[in-house]
């Protein structure tokens, strides 16, 4: 047994990105580890294998040789995902950089290319370079088969693809594997040992259940260094690291967003904005204010409602009419609301309104119109109810008009049937506020943030 003076320490070297910029700081190392063993797992469409994909074709940019197995996708989608997609991105980047010694970086990947070249000259031999080193082969047809494949057409003299030294398998229960069964599993694990003794970098993509856990027996995560977990939630995808030989833990999510191309890139929305928005309550003397902090829950947490003294079933219920608005997805969110009702009042379908613009300003993270007022109920196809009793607005204006609330009230939104009515009460006290009408909650979205098409 050797002596522990005479063990050689392990050195970390790593294959880094030159497009995915955002990966050191979501994972907290610089790139893939050589020879590191890497699980990525997430639900259907996360973008699991388009992530993979830029993945390689950022190494075989840099001049790196990548092997991409396929068990469950056919190479010519693959092929389409990568010309349609990852190449028109590729060239957006490209293009979006205006200092000349960071294009620079780029052609200097490439050999025998002059200065004088144009930019779509530079694209496409860019472009050629990365079809020569990218290879993807679908002859595998069940985990059982890696290890021979490994040793055969990858490690073997005069193999196939002897010079490889990144690999993806894509998917591991791509052809129907139960998570349960352990014998294939055995023979992922020899494949990872073999790989990793031959200093060969795999990324292996994984599916969860419908409990969203990593699909696969618990010794999967043991024989990996380091897990990659995607979610999703509207158009971003958090992406969570909850094991990591070679930095820290990342339970809190790293916010990835699903761009026009279909490629991920580093969102915006990386932390979570609280909103408040006013309401009313009959009865009342104050506006009552409605805070709410949409975000996305932590690994291993699942989404819910936080929200003392509120009913829960109404807030599920405005929570899907939300839902039912085009591009807003609020499921596998978490939501904590605090809703003030003054005098231990309870809770009135009035303050629906309020309460839906609380959540979609937080969830857009854009602010609410200042000094404004929501006054009214919502119905199932997201309309803004009229007020049902006439004698709310002027007990409304008198109860507030007795604390001088209005010297800072600029807008009250309200029903469009009932713009008239209010009108003619705020003239009776001369007051000069501002009363828009809002016959339906996705046109008041567009309305008030028009810049959300570009979310």
């Amino acid at each position: 047994m050797p002596k522990l003076k005479f063990i050689e320490g392990e050195e970390h070297r790593y294959y880094e990105f030159s497009t995915l910029k955002w990966f050191p700081e979501a994972t907290n190392h610089r790139g893939l580890a050589k020879g590191g063993i890497y699980l990525l797992s997430g639900p259907p469409g996360c973008g699991k294998t388009t992530l993979a994909l830029q993945m390689m074709v950022d190494f075989a940019f840099r001049g790196e040789k990548v092997l991409y197995v396929t068990l469950e996708q056919s190479p010519s989608f693959l092929k389409a995902t990568i010309l349609d997609r990852i190449f028109p991105y590729r060239r957006s980047i490209f293009s979006s950089i205006k200092k000349k010694e960071k294009r620079n970086d780029w052609r200097k990947q490439l050999e025998n290319i002059g200065k004088t070249l144009s930019e779509e000259e530079a694209m496409k031999h860019i472009e050629k370079r990365i079809e020569e080193n990218m290879f993807i082969d679908s002859s595998v047809n069940s985990m059982d088969n890696l290890p021979d494949f490994l040793i055969r057409q990858v490690m073997s003299s005069g193999a196939q693809y002897k010079d490889i030294k990144i690999m993806v398998v894509d998917s591991l229960q791509g052809l129907g594997t139960a998570p349960t069964s352990s014998r294939p599993y055995r023979s992922l694990y020899e494949f990872n040992r073999y790989a990793k003794d031959e200093g060969i970098t795999c990324l292996l993509i994984g599916h969860v259940t419908k409990s969203e856990k990593i699909a696969g027996p618990r010794s999967l995560e043991h024989n990996v260094d380091c897990v990659l977990y995607m979610r999703r939630a509207m158009k971003l995808r958090p992406l969570f690291v909850p094991k990591n030989r070679y930095g820290p833990e990342r339970h809190e999510p790293f916010c990835l967003i699903m761009n026009k191309w279909g490629c991920l890139e580093k969102s915006k929305h990386m932390s979570a904005r609280a909103s408040v928005a006013y309401g009313y309550l009959p009865g009342t003397n104050r506006l009552t204010e409605v805070q709410t902090l949409v975000k996305l829950p932590k690994f291993g947490v699942r989404p819910g409602i936080l929200a003392p003294y509120l009913p829960r079933q109404k807030l599920r219920q405005i929570i899907g009419v939300i839902s039912s608005i085009k591009d807003v997805d609020v499921s596998d969110l978490t939501f904590e609301i605090n809703c003030y009702l003054p005098g231990g009042s309870f809770y009135s379908h009035i303050l629906d309104f309020p309460l839906a613009m609380s959540i979609l300003s937080s969830y857009f993270q854009l602010p609410l119109p200042p000094y404004s007022v929501f006054i009214g109920e919502l119905d199932l196809s997201r309309k803004v109810r009229p007020i049902s009793d006439e004698s709310f607005f002027q007990n409304f204006l008198n109860s507030l008009t007795e604390v001088n609330t209005f010297l800072q009230i600029k807008n009250i939104f309200i029903s469009s049937f009932q713009v008239e009515l209010l009108k003619h009460f705020l003239s009776q006290k001369n007051l000069n506020i501002k009363v828009i009408g809002v016959a339906d909650l996705e046109e008041l979205i567009y309305e008030i943030w028009p810049e959300i098409g570009s979310l």
